[in-house]
């Protein structure tokens, strides 16, 4: 394991987005693991703006 520097600012931003009792070391994993729904959204968004989607045509392009 290495050992991170960083000021007290980001310290203090990380410790306030803890779950809980979180580690801070899970903290950061979780902040900056990718999101894999993200692409989901922006594709809902999209749909949303589309005249004629019905909801079982979104639900079969989603694959939900």
């Amino acid at each position: 394991m290495k050992t991170l520097v960083v000021s007290d600012v980001v310290y203090n931003e990380l410790y306030s987005r803890r779950i809980g009792r979180e580690a801070i070391s899970k903290t950061i994993m979780r902040e900056l693991k990718p999101v894999e729904k993200c692409n989901i959204r922006e594709e809902l968004e999209q749909l949303r703006k589309e005249k004629g989607s019905r909801l079982p045509e979104v639900k079969s392009r989603l694959g939900l």
